[in-house]
């Protein structure tokens, strides 16, 4: 018989909190077991907690944040004449069709559902795009790596293909960037970060024929296509998380949603306290912040700082 895991004092009682907000149980029970240095697997905890959760019957808090998180599966890009395998220049007359989306995985923050939107059967990606931007125009702040000059544009050029209406401009949050700019990791490649990072792996494949075969209809290779595009995408939300308590926001939660701009941009939490203040060479002074919820850490001005002293 094996033995029941005993959990620390204050544990139960820390659940129930952090259960008002967490919907995301996976990240819930890793965030646990690196909090408490709990002796425990992700999974078997995760099972735990959700049985807790329908028990204590948690009242949740309302999300403020409607963040999207996504990734793409394009068809690669085909053409006729190429003299040598080297790097060359391909002229356009050289093209032979043009690419396609076949696949967009997506998931909402503090959700654990991915969602997947797939090319029709005749390979006509039309109303996957147009599914697709009216999710994007459901959300606040959206999430990829390299999303920034892959996805967002490729989804762009697809619309304006179809003559599918899309805004100019949406507030993004590219996980490549933030990766360069602040870390230095060996790659920058999501499959890495996620290695080094210990949350998760991208899923094997076959390589370069599983992009021939779903191009050519194979059905059960479009769903290992459709499988592997999730997978990032849950990869891509844990490596967000990660990063977020050491980068600056890309969109401030707390004003989007009407609070103050002391509370913590990341999470809207008020639970925040003064971490340190400094000064710059002009002696203009700012005050920074850590969130007691998400461990954000952040820049106010003194006179915002005024405003939460007298909260």
């Amino acid at each position: 018989m094996r033995k029941k895991y005993t959990y620390p004092d204050g544990f139960k009682d820390y659940l129930k909190v952090k259960l008002e907000t967490a919907n995301n149980l996976t990240q819930l029970a890793r965030h646990c077991i690196n909090e408490f240095d709990l002796d425990i697997e992700i999974e078997p905890l995760r099972r735990q907690i959700s049985k807790w959760n329908a028990q204590w019957k948690v009242k949740k808090s309302k999300q403020p944040i409607k963040r999207l998180f996504f990734d793409i599966e394009t068809t690669y890009q085909t053409a006729i004449g190429i003299w040598r395998p080297w790097q060359q220049t391909i002229r356009p007359e050289q093209l032979r069709g043009e690419k396609k989306i076949i696949c967009i995985s997506y998931k909402w923050q503090f959700e654990d559902e991915v969602h997947t939107l797939k090319w029709s059967k005749s390979q006509d990606d039309k109303k996957l795009v147009k599914k697709f931007i009216k999710i994007l125009g459901e959300a606040d702040e959206i999430v990829a790596h390299n999303g920034d000059r892959f996805d967002m544009k490729e989804v762009r050029t697809r619309a304006i293909k179809h003559g599918v209406l899309m805004y100019p401009h949406y507030r993004t949050n590219d996980t490549l960037k933030k990766a360069r700019k602040y870390f230095n990791f060996q790659s920058n490649k999501l499959d890495y970060i996620g290695e080094f990072l210990k949350i998760g792996r991208k899923l094997d494949h076959e390589g370069m024929d599983l992009w021939t075969k779903t191009m050519a209809g194979e059905e059960e290779a479009t769903q290992r296509m459709i499988d592997y595009c999730e997978q990032d995408v849950i990869l891509l939300e844990d490596a967000f998380v990660k990063f977020a308590p050491y980068v600056d926001h890309n969109t401030n939660f707390a004003v989007l949603k009407g609070g103050e701009k002391w509370q913590c941009p990341e999470c809207a939490s008020s639970d925040v306290e003064l971490h340190h203040t400094d000064t710059t060479p002009k002696g203009w002074i700012h005050r920074w912040m850590r969130c007691n919820n998400c461990h954000k850490q952040y820049k106010i001005s003194n006179k915002s700082y005024m405003k939460f002293l007298t909260k």
